[in-house]
């Protein structure tokens, strides 16, 4: 052991009488009773603002999403008049040759061509909405020419399957083919 040590262990009573005084023992009661700095106060008023600021936030975004009205992607007849015309024809002509084709047997295989043209449509009326001014034609010329190739599919799947199987039509169970 060193020095200081064997000291402190042979006069370690005389460590242990000193008592604070009376001073001390007031100083630590007086800090003990006064109030918590204002601080405090601000901060809950501050996290307050904040959360109403936030809520507040949140409903205007909310309100301004619900509100918003619904965009739906553009058509040919959104653009002009003659467009419209020209859609309509093209919807009646590839409906009239969806009838004729359904009015044979067929095992489907044409669907998913026109499934996929269908979607191609879609695409092309978002970018109808998005298109900046000047470049709608091009976005038009392409929707008429998916109409267009539409159409060319089923009249080619119709020439074929009617000259292959002329009479090869759909009947039903009750029916007789004459």
């Amino acid at each position: 052991m060193d020095n200081l040590e064997k000291f402190i262990l042979e006069h370690r009573s005389g460590f242990d009488s000193a008592v604070p005084g009376l001073k001390v023992w007031a100083e630590i009661d007086r800090k003990l009773e006064q109030k918590p700095p204002h601080r405090v106060v601000w901060m809950k008023r501050l996290r307050m603002a904040a959360a109403i600021a936030i809520l507040l936030t949140a409903g205007g975004v909310m309100g301004a999403y619900l509100c918003s009205p619904s965009k739906e992607a553009k058509s040919l007849a959104d653009v002009s008049p003659e467009h419209a015309e020209m859609e309509q024809y093209f919807n009646t002509q590839i409906h009239d040759k969806m009838a004729q084709l359904a009015s044979y047997r067929q095992d489907g295989y044409v669907k998913p061509d026109l499934q996929e043209l269908d979607s191609l449509y879609n695409e092309l009326q978002l970018d109808l909405e998005n298109a900046p001014p000047g470049k709608e034609e091009q976005v038009v010329q392409a929707m008429i020419n998916n109409y267009q190739t539409k159409i060319d599919i089923l009249e080619q799947v119709l020439e074929k399957v009617q000259t292959t199987n002329p009479t090869n039509l759909k009947t039903e169970e009750n029916e007789v083919s004459l």
